[in-house]
């Protein structure tokens, strides 16, 4: 039987897809996978035409027909215990066709007010055209990805078709589109054709209803147009950086996590509980330092999931990583080795994903990252606009000019927006940006970088207190 085995570990394999994936998209279990893949037990008729549907194979392409018939005959025992497995652990996937390319995420906490919000919206109201295209939006790192994952696993039996594509660019969601196509069986046999492969995605789209189609990291959402029939009646659902959805889609923003979701989120992922288990099962001591190191980090969901990972895989006790982290924070944020076995939507670490943000923005617009570097030695969360006025300060060439002139301001703004990195409070005239982002900016600048912005960010503060006290007077 090594013949199939082999191939079903290659197909898996070539789509970076852990084996647990694979169970969860087919409907049954990682034993039973990783029993087909050594070749242990042959896959029953219902999974064979499952597998053949994951991997877009033949059934001779993927070596089932290779297979004499006692195998075949045996099989029938082992696929009803197959079935009897996924019935007996948990919901099975009614849908009529299912992609998702990641597994369910047994640690995911929180997020419950914008996954009920979410299912009021697209289930229930999607005879908006708005209301049917929903999207979460956020800073890299802060859980869209794992949330649209939870959202899809959680009510999938409430859909005919849940699908999903990445789509960073135009040309990544047409591939996406590609892969839907022979996932849907479409078009008609023979036509290998991209562009009709695509096409007949969109007329499926069109025809049929009460589908799930999410579409990740799209920060350019005016492709969708290229992509979606108007009137179609499906739900939509993207993930997104970019903070202006304008008439595209309805926003949802993502915020970090409190202290104590933070806390859950860590305890559960460092396995010092139970992935069910509340914060009240941890020990007090644990709760403290757990609420702490999530105060450090800002509440960002994938850093928790990065010091979780580190606990877990060095068994060093909560205390020790704080230590740690106090002392090595440059390193530890840029770390993304320790998994714990566990596949992740977010295979970069912190400092790779703001890093990876930061690059794209100074090369769209340099001034933006000059005003985020000033802003990392300032209060993160109410930096006033006017400190960029203070005549008497020098910022340097590339970021002087937005003091004078508003219209550069709000461009290096607009800019800074389209990747969550920087918050505007138009009330009170203020700029925010996360913790964390302020950390990595520092830590990626040398010792005399260093210097120099945090001397610009003490003259501006200490003029504009100045001002401040003389217009009081």
């Amino acid at each position: 039987m090594q013949g199939f085995a082999q191939r079903l570990k290659q197909e898996r394999e070539q789509r970076l897809w852990s084996q647990e994936q694979v169970a969860e998209m087919i409907g049954t279990t990682a034993p039973s996978v990783s029993r087909w893949e050594r070749g242990n037990i042959f896959p029953g008729l219902h999974f064979r035409q499952k597998l053949c549907e994951l991997f877009g194979k033949s059934a001779e392409e993927l070596g089932f027909l290779q297979e004499n018939t006692r195998a075949d005959n045996h099989s029938l025992s082992e696929e009803f215990q197959e079935i009897q497995q996924v019935v007996s652990s948990g919901p099975y996937v009614n849908s009529q066709f299912w992609y998702v390319p990641y597994g369910k995420n047994p640690f995911f906490t929180g997020r419950e007010d914008a996954i009920q919000h979410l299912h009021t919206l697209l289930h229930t109201g999607n005879t908006c055209a708005l209301e049917r295209i929903q999207a979460l939006c956020g800073l890299g790192g802060i859980g869209k990805t794992q949330t649209a994952v939870e959202y899809a696993y959680r009510y999938r039996n409430e859909y005919q078709a849940v699908l999903w594509s990445q789509a960073e660019t135009k040309e990544v969601l047409y591939s996406g589109f590609v892969k839907l196509a022979t996932l849907l069986k479409l078009p008609d046999k023979g036509q290998s054709d991209e562009e009709q492969q695509v096409n007949a995605v969109k007329r499926w789209l069109n025809n049929n209803q009460n589908w799930l189609l999410i579409l990740d990291n799209m920060d350019d959402l005016s492709i969708l147009q290229d992509f979606i029939p108007p009137g179609s009646r499906g739900a939509i659902l993207l993930t997104t950086r970019t903070q202006s959805t304008r008439t595209f889609a309805h926003r949802i923003n993502l915020e970090q996590m409190e202290p104590d979701e933070g806390a859950l989120l860590l305890l559960r992922r460092s396995v010092r509980i139970e992935c069910d288990a509340s914060l009240e099962d941890a020990s007090s001591a644990d709760r403290s330092i757990a609420r702490e190191i999530s105060r450090m980090m800002g509440g960002l969901p994938l850093a928790l999931d990065q010091a979780g990972a580190y606990i877990e895989e060095t068994a060093c006790s909560l205390s020790d990583y704080l230590e740690r982290y106090q002392k090595r924070r440059p390193a530890l944020l840029s770390l993304r080795d320790f998994r714990g076995g566990v596949s992740t939507t977010h295979p970069q670490s912190v400092t790779a994903t703001f890093t990876h943000a930061l690059e794209s923005v100074e090369r769209a617009n340099p001034a933006a990252v000059e005003l985020l570097r000033l802003c990392a030695f300032l209060q993160p969360d109410a930096i006033p606009e006017s400190i960029l006025m203070e005549d008497d300060v020098d910022f340097g060439p590339v970021l002087q000019p937005l003091a004078a002139d508003p219209f550069m301001f709000d461009t290096a703004i607009a800019v800074l927006r389209t990747h969550s990195l920087l918050r505007r409070n138009t009330g009170t005239r203020t700029l925010a940006l996360h913790c964390l982002v302020q950390a990595v900016l520092r830590d990626t600048m040398n010792a005399e970088t260093q210097h120099l912005w945090s001397e610009r960010a003490l003259r501006a503060s200490d003029s504009l207190r100045l001002c401040k006290r003389t217009a009081s007077r």
